[in-house]
């Protein structure tokens, strides 16, 4: 199968500003197209944190324990009115998502590079806030790395789907197309990544995509699943990066550096 390279391009700056100045999102709202599934209010975030190596203070081998990581997630309360928290974990952290790249023989030594990234993490989900019980579920992690190691991971995950942008992954019906594609997001973190992921062919699956945001600040991953709803993933991966910036490397709050 031809590979034909999808990277993106997107300029954050104006979305994270509307979705982080507020936008009036009402409480129990549905999550749509352009909107987040996390309620806002006129002050209920930071702004974008560009925060360039935490501006310019880190130690580049820091690295920060389960339970430091555990301490900086972001609570119930930042994910939005009527947010649940159902799980917090703790762990080593390994390969997260993002598809599956088995039959791309060409990205073979990038899977196996990936597979050796080690660091402590901590992880929360949480079900977003509304009428139904069957709320969308996010989970926000955070990994902890020595920052060229952290660069490094980023990089990989780029060059996977700059490589392998489209796979055939068997199933047990039958073998179906993944689609993925990344973008970079600017103004947010060090530096951000989102990927998208879609599957075509057979019965279930109708091409929808789902998301995952990767922000690194410093040597910490902040790594975002939100489904369907690129919006509300870049929303928690803003916040989250500003928590990280300030609860782990103690930089000043709502601060920025160029």
């Amino acid at each position: 199968m031809r590979a034909v390279v999808r990277a993106g391009v997107v300029g954050p700056v104006v979305l994270l500003a509307v979705l982080l100045g507020g936008c009036g999102g009402a409480e129990g709202s549905a999550p749509g197209v352009g909107r987040s599934a996390v309620t806002r209010g006129p002050s209920d975030g930071p702004s974008p944190s560009t925060a360039a190596g935490v501006d310019g203070e880190v130690d580049p081998e820091r690295v920060f324990t389960e339970r430091e990581l555990k301490a900086a997630l972001l609570p119930g309360e930042a994910f939005g009115r009527g947010a649940r928290v159902t799980a917090t974990d703790l762990g080593l952290f390994g390969r997260y998502g993002g598809g599956d790249w088995s039959s791309c023989a060409a990205g073979d030594d990038l899977r196996a590079e990936m597979r050796g990234f080690e660091g402590d993490s901590a992880q929360r989900t949480v079900r977003l806030g509304g009428a139904s019980e069957d709320g969308p579920v996010v989970t926000v992690q955070l990994v902890s790395l020595p920052g060229g190691r952290a660069e490094r991971y980023l990089r990989i995950r780029r060059l996977l789907n700059e490589t392998c942008p489209d796979v055939t992954v068997d199933t047990e019906a039958a073998p179906v197309e993944e689609h993925h594609e990344a973008r970079e997001l600017h103004a947010l973190g060090d530096e951000a990544l989102s990927e998208s992921t879609r599957r075509t062919g057979g019965d279930e699956y109708d091409g929808d995509p789902t998301y995952v945001v990767h922000v690194r600040v410093g040597g910490v991953l902040a790594v975002v699943t939100s489904g369907g709803d690129s919006d509300t993933g870049i929303l928690l991966a803003a916040r989250a990066a500003e928590r990280v910036r300030v609860g782990l490397y103690g930089a000043a709050a709502g601060g920025a550096s160029g």
